[in-house]
C-alpha cells in the first residue's frame, strides 16, 4: 500500500492523444508508452514500451539500455510503513518500523538482510515508543531484593509508569556493601540487537547514585529486565530516582 491512491485518476499519454488511468505497479505487467504506475508511493512514466518484471526504481537508477530508462520518476512519494523482515527485499520510498525508529529507502533497492540503521541507504524519519518500552510496570514487577532492603515503583507526577519511564523509591534500612539491591522484570522482553540503553536519574544524594549500575538481564537473545546493583556501600536511608529504558538504534553517520 502506499499513501497515494491511484483510484479514478486519469491523465493524458505522453502522444496527447492517449489518456491513461494511474495504477500500482503489477510484477507480471507489460506497459505502454505514457502509462503511469504507483510503486511505494512514487509515480513513474512509461517511456515506450516496459516489459513485465522491469521494477520502476530500479530502470530508472540504472537503466537496462543505459540513457535510455524504460521507467521515468515522475512524482516521489513513499509507502505506508510495515514492519522490517530480514528476508524481504526493499525498494526505493518503502517505509519500515525497525526497532523503534521509522525509515524510509533511499536507494534503488538493497539485498534482503540490509537493516535500517546500519546502512546510510536507509534515512531515518522519526522515533516512536515501542510496545515493549511502553508496557506499564508496578512494584509486583520488581522481586530479589537485598537484605534490609524494599523497593517501590512510585506515582511520577502525571506519567503512567512504563517501561521506558519509570520511578523508583529504595529503602535501604542498614549498612551494605557491594550487592544486587533488586531486579525488575519487563512485562514484555527486548530483543537484544535493539541493545536497550538503562539508565539511572536521580535527583539528589548523587554521590550514592555513582556506585549505582543497572545491568540488563539477558534470556537467550532478549533482554527481560535489569538488576540495580551497588558498586560500592550503601547507607541506610530512602532514595527516589527515575530508571529510563531506550532501545538503541545505529546512527549511520
Amino acid at each position: 500500500m502506499s499513501i497515494f491512491s491511484a483510484e479514478n485518476v486519469v491523465v493524458g499519454g505522453s502522444s496527447g492523444s492517449a489518456t491513461y488511468r494511474v495504477s500500482d505497479w503489477i510484477n507480471n505487467a507489460s506497459y505502454s508508452d505514457g502509462q503511469i504506475v504507483l510503486f511505494n508511493g512514487s509515480q513513474y512514466i512509461a517511456r515506450g514500451a516496459v516489459p513485465a518484471g522491469v521494477v520502476p526504481p530500479i530502470e530508472t537508477a540504472t537503466p537496462m539500455i543505459p540513457g535510455q530508462p524504460k521507467w521515468q520518476l515522475a512524482c516521489r512519494g513513499r509507502s505506508l510503513p510495515v514492519d522490517y523482515s530480514d528476508t524481504a527485499t526493499y525498494y526505493a520510498d518503502q517505509v519500515v518500523l525497525y526497532l523503534g525508529g521509522v525509515f524510509i529507502l533511499d536507494a534503488a533497492t538493497v539485498p534482503a538482510g540490509t537493516r535500517p540503521g546500519r546502512d546510510r541507504r536507509w534515512t531515518r524519519q522519526s522515533e516512536t515508543l515501542t510496545d515493549a518500552e511502553g508496557e506499564k510496570v508496578t512494584s509486583a514487577d520488581l522481586s530479589a531484593f537485598a537484605v534490609n532492603t524494599t523497593a517501590a515503583i512510585v506515582g511520577n507526577t502525571d506519567e503512567t509508569s512504563r517501561v521506558r519511564h519509570h520511578r523508583v523509591r529504595l529503602t535501604v534500612s542498614g549498612f551494605l556493601s557491594t550487592v544486587a539491591l533488586y531486579t525488575l522484570r519487563f512485562p514484555r522482553p527486548i530483543p537484544s540487537v535493539a541493545r536497550p540503553q538503562i539508565t539511572i536519574q536521580p535527583e539528589d544524594a548523587v554521590a550514592v547514585y555513582m556506585l549505582m549500575t543497572a545491568v540488563p538481564v539477558i534470556n537467550g537473545t532478549n533482554v527481560t529486565g535489569y538488576t540495580l546493583v551497588s558498586q560500592g556501600a550503601s547507607t541506610a536511608g530512602t532514595y527516589e530516582f527515575n530508571v529510563y529504558v531506550k532501545e538503541m538504534i545505529d546512527q549511520v553517520k
